[in-house]
């Protein structure tokens, strides 16, 4: 018998094997897909990494901490998994992205500047933005290589000696005595503990998240410029509001992939188990409306595209917990990808204590309870 099952191996809970399995645990992770697979949420190429969070202030520490286990991940493995590269939130001066990441920046002491339309204008003239937009600018933030991540998060959970099962669906997790009983790939497996981190499937196994989530389709779009390359490649990540419409983010400008593009948002409910992964015209159509009004140089031919899902619950924040031997985290709802190294943390120390050194109060199941 193991001390920990970890199910599901993508962002978190390739991070929660790697740390359990450090700190000596006998780990088991089970995976339903093949290894590394880009068939859930955790997928991309690249992902923004920002600390001036505009969805809630409480996430900053969070997000200090996630910085500096990218930091440390990158010297153990000896890669490049976060590209700094500056970010900006961008849209009316009392929308909700300038004001919510000024708030967080404020609170935190984080380095940021306000930068009036003028400013912005002067400092990005790439962008052809409405006449009466602002920006909060942060030199901490950037991206990140998903795929790079979790396989790094994958081979120290291995060097560490967790045993890790790919291509084996859990069907059922169930407590047996003081412990678990786990079911995958018509075999069973008995922990102490389980983790469970199956991104979209997650309310499928566990009855304590059941009804609370929903599962959005959302398309990532690939773009060729058809000028100003160099100039998009100097950009930093950026998030832009839409006023009205819906908002959309952007990355700089990639030999190698493109210039990256994606509504800002959630999507389209779908079943993650028969979610049609064919983007159409109608799913590029707003983000080449928005690409041609805002950044034009970019709006090129469409070089590729991909389907994610996102776990979303009512709030649009993270869900986290341990009922008894079981921990979990889910709904990331399309903004988690970034604090999966720190998650780890935080769900060894639930499997193995039952709570977090982490504030993590703000993301408690609780606050649905009425």
């Amino acid at each position: 018998m193991s001390d920990v099952i970890v199910v599901g191996l993508g962002a978190d809970g390739s991070a929660a094997a790697a740390e359990l399995a450090r700190r000596g645990e006998r780990v088991v992770g089970i995976e339903a897909f093949p290894r590394g697979h880009t068939l859930g949420s955790s997928g991309g190429l690249t992902r923004v990494i920002r600390l001036a969070y505009y969805e809630h202030a409480d996430y900053v520490p969070l997000l200090r901490r996630a910085w500096e286990r990218w930091r440390e991940l990158e010297r153990e493995q000896g890669v490049t998994l976060l590209q700094q590269v500056g970010g900006l939130c961008i849209g009316p001066r009392g929308g909700r992205l300038v004001v919510g990441s000024q708030r967080s920046a404020v609170q935190h002491n984080l380095d940021h500047e306000l930068l009036s339309p003028d400013a912005l204008r002067a400092r990005w003239p790439v962008f052809e933005l409405d006449p009466d937009w602002w920006a909060v600018a942060e030199p901490n933030a950037g991206y990140l290589f998903p795929e790079r991540c979790i396989e790094a998060h994958v081979a120290v959970a291995e060097r560490s000696r967790a045993t890790l099962r790919f291509d084996t669906r859990v069907t059922s997790i169930a407590r047996r005595g003081a412990g678990v009983r786990v079911q995958a790939g018509g075999e069973s497996f008995d922990a102490e503990r389980v983790v469970v981190t199956a991104g979209a499937w997650n309310d499928r196994l566990l009855p304590q998240l059941a009804g609370l989530l929903h599962v959005d389709r959302v398309p990532l779009f690939w773009f060729e410029p058809i000028a100003s390359k160099d100039e998009l490649a100097r950009l930093p990540v950026y998030i832009v509001d839409g006023g009205r419409e819906r908002g959309w983010y952007g990355f700089p400008y990639l030999e190698d992939q493109g210039l990256k593009a994606a509504p800002l948002g959630t999507g389209i409910p779908c079943d993650p188990d028969t979610v049609d992964r064919t983007t159409t015209d109608a799913d590029a159509a707003p983000i080449i409306s928005a690409l041609c009004r805002y950044l034009p140089s970019a709006a090129g031919e469409l070089r590729s595209s991909k389907v994610c899902m996102y776990t979303v619950s009512p709030d649009e924040h993270f869900v986290i917990g341990s009922d008894g031997p079981i921990a979990y985290a889910s709904a990331c709802s399309g903004h988690g990808f970034k604090f999966s190294s720190v998650m780890g943390e935080i769900l060894a120390d639930l499997a193995t204590t039952g709570r977090s050194r982490h504030d993590i109060q703000f993301l408690s199941r609780a606050r649905f309870a009425a």
